[in-house]
Formats: C-alpha cells, sequence, structure tokens
C-alpha cells in the first residue's frame, strides 16, 4: 500500500476541484473534523478526520451516505464506510463502518445550521466491534441564498 497515499491525496484534492455543490463542514465532539457533500441529493460523501492523535496515526474515515428526504426540521441518513491511518507506516485500515446520522435543524427556515447525533458500529480490523456515538454541530456552505435547502 506504498502507492496509497499519493492516489489518498489526489482524490482529495479531486473532490474539492470536481465540487461544485454544496458543502459542509461539522465539528464533532470526540476531536473530529468532517467535511461532506451536499445532503439534497439521494447520496453524499464525507471526510472525518479524528485529531486527537499524532499525524502518523491519525485516524480519517471516507464514508457515502444515502440522505432520506428532509422533513422540516430533521433529516437522517445511513452509510457505510473506511477507517485508516493514511500516514502510518505502514498504511494501515482501521475498522470498517456503518454510521446511521440524525440532522436536527433548530431553526426551521435556516437550514445551514444543524445538529447532528450519528450512532455507528465499528467493525475493527484486529479487534472487537465497538459502537461509537458522535455529537456535532454542521454548518452547510453554499453558493446560492438557499437557506431553505
Amino acid at each position: 500500500m506504498k502507492n496509497f497515499k499519493p492516489i489518498f491525496i489526489i482524490i482529495l484534492f479531486s473532490l474539492g476541484f470536481k465540487s461544485y455543490s454544496q458543502i459542509a463542514v461539522t465539528g464533532y465532539s470526540n476531536y473530529a473534523l468532517g467535511i461532506n457533500t451536499s445532503k439534497n441529493k439521494a447520496v453524499s460523501f464525507e471526510i472525518k478526520i479524528f485529531t486527537n492523535n499524532y499525524l502518523e496515526d491519525m485516524p480519517v474515515e471516507g464514508t457515502m451516505f444515502y440522505n432520506f428526504k428532509t422533513k422540516e426540521y430533521h433529516r437522517f441518513s445511513i452509510g457505510l464506510g473506511i477507517n485508516l491511518s493514511p500516514f502510518s507506516s505502514p498504511d494501515q485500515v482501521n475498522s470498517f463502518v456503518i454510521p446511521a446520522v440524525l440532522e436536527i435543524f433548530p431553526i426551521k427556515d435556516f437550514k445551514k445550521i444543524a445538529i447532528i447525533f450519528e450512532l455507528a458500529p465499528e467493525f475493527r480490523i484486529e479487534d472487537d466491534v465497538i459502537i461509537r456515538s458522535l455529537f456535532g454541530i454542521r454548518y452547510t456552505f453554499d453558493k446560492k441564498n438557499n437557506s431553505k435547502l
């Protein structure tokens, strides 16, 4: 997996260059930062970086989500992802995750801000299965002035 680091960096940058839709940033309770694509489409993607580790051991998680229809005050998504440490030597896959996410919009007519609750079984490669929970706040940036989404 020596060639994985350049490929991972190229994919990360190409997502940023080709993503012309909404981008959202999420701060999670467990020292994690997430960046995701538009949740208004049926399928979206998120990259989480867990920042409470040294750079060599820092886990990065890529997840693909299926987004259910947005309701007046909430949205539900379910996903499938992989958690890995791309900067360690050798590169290692830490676990596979199946997150279920509930977004709550506290302000009815301003859906750019959301409170996030995530519950995910994490199937660790060298260990057992654990249940991970995250709590966070998400802010969605968009090109248009479309706060109702």
